[in-house]
């Protein structure tokens, strides 16, 4: 899996993920909050086994949803642009959960290192 997590300088968070194949490119416009809420709820599938989070954004929230079951980690990103549209896949994936952790922490670092060296 890779996973990769960038903010711009009007305070924008872009994900980038991939893995076997599927792939998206989901935004959030509040970077610092939408950075915070994935980490917890990667945090509580890691630990707990389910996790989830919203990403807003002006037309529309990106919902993440992660499951572990055993050694298997269910990834799951939606899209909805608004109540009429429901709910869009965007992205689904499942991977180990060592792997999954492993790809998530490292863009987690990543990220925080870009955001000390800007």
């Amino acid at each position: 899996m890779e996973v990769m997590l960038s903010s711009d300088l009007s305070g924008r968070v872009v994900g980038t993920i991939a893995h076997n194949g599927a792939h998206a490119t989901v935004t959030g416009f509040d970077g610092a909050a939408a950075i915070h809420d994935l980490r917890v709820a990667v945090d509580s599938a890691v630990s707990h086994e389910y996790g989830e989070c919203f990403w807003q954004e002006a037309m529309g929230q990106y919902r993440w949803l992660f499951r572990r079951e055993g050694d298997r980690m269910r990834v799951v990103i939606l899209l909805s642009s608004g109540t009429m549209t429901g709910w869009e896949d965007c992205f689904w994936t499942e991977c180990g959960a060592d792997e999954f952790r492993d790809a998530m922490h490292a863009a987690f670092e990543a990220c925080d290192a870009f955001e000390l060296q800007g």
